[in-house]
């Protein structure tokens, strides 16, 4: 005998309509769902089990006259997104063909598996700009003050290709050039598949044959700047002073970043 209150279990009320049957269901599947941290594999059958009677009429008819002892005859616990007189987007809310029952699947799903977004690629790419700050007096003014600082710049070793000397850039062996990984997660609603970014090549499909040993691959290096700047006779406050490729190196042997340095008069 199924003892169930289906309603309490939907947190909806005896006269809920579809609507509300439908939201309730939906807010408590994606909080239980068995694949997230705080996802309860037993709570969420529970909750499609209510939802697969409530949600139809006839079922539900049955289950309002013959009370808790009611049993649809052994219906399984999940929705079923495939069987006769259910359809899948109905239940999202749309239906086949248009975009909003699927806009609510994906954004359920989402939080769920992490996202089916596409990855963000590692590239290569010029060198990131450097923002330093230079104080100085009024007596400063006219004369030239040296600026140290740290930045990345082109390793040595391999003169930024990051791979070692003999050796050379191959396809990546992981994911064969794509960049990208696939990755299937079983669930109470089937397997779902996303798409995420190769860590082997770093997304980028290819990679040193053997890693550069002085820039383990990154082909930048940590290093210590000394540069030399004239400061104007008559200058205001926060005046700024851009130096061309003074920023950090760029990666894989591309164009540095340029350094723009604040002067601040005390």
């Amino acid at each position: 005998m199924n003892n169930k209150d289906y309603y309490t279990i939907l947190g909806v009320s005896r006269t809920a309509n579809e609507d509300e049957i439908k939201k309730a269901f939906r807010k408590l599947a994606h909080e239980h769902h068995p694949d997230k941290k705080t996802g309860n594999e037993a709570k969420f059958k529970e909750i499609n089990e209510a939802y697969q009677i409530l949600s139809d009429p006839k079922k539900r008819s049955n289950y309002d006259n013959f009370g808790f002892g009611y049993s649809d005859g052994g219906a399984q616990s999940g929705y079923d997104f495939g069987g006769q007189g259910s359809n899948f987007w109905d239940f999202f809310g749309g239906s086949q063909g248009r975009t909003g029952g699927a806009e609510d699947l994906f954004e359920m799903f989402s939080d769920v598996f992490g996202g089916f977004r596409q990855p963000q690629q590692e590239e290569d790419s010029k060198g990131e700009d450097l923002y330093l700050e230079l104080t100085i007096s009024k007596k400063d003014l006219g004369t030239t003050k040296t600026v140290e600082y740290e930045s990345f710049g082109t390793c040595d070793e391999c003169a930024g290709q990051g791979v070692a000397k003999g050796y050379k850039i191959i396809t990546c062996n992981t994911c064969h050039g794509t960049g990208q990984i696939r990755y299937a997660s079983r669930t109470a609603m089937g397997i779902f598949t996303r798409i995420g970014v190769c860590n082997t090549c770093r997304g980028k499909g290819r990679m040193p044959e053997k890693e550069c040993s002085r820039c383990k691959g990154i082909g930048r290096i940590k290093t210590k700047k000394k540069l030399e700047i004239r400061i104007p006779e008559n200058i205001e406050n926060n005046y700024n002073v851009a130096i061309p490729k003074g920023g950090n190196a760029g990666k894989a042997g591309q164009s540095s970043g340029d350094l723009v340095l604040n002067i601040r008069v005390k």
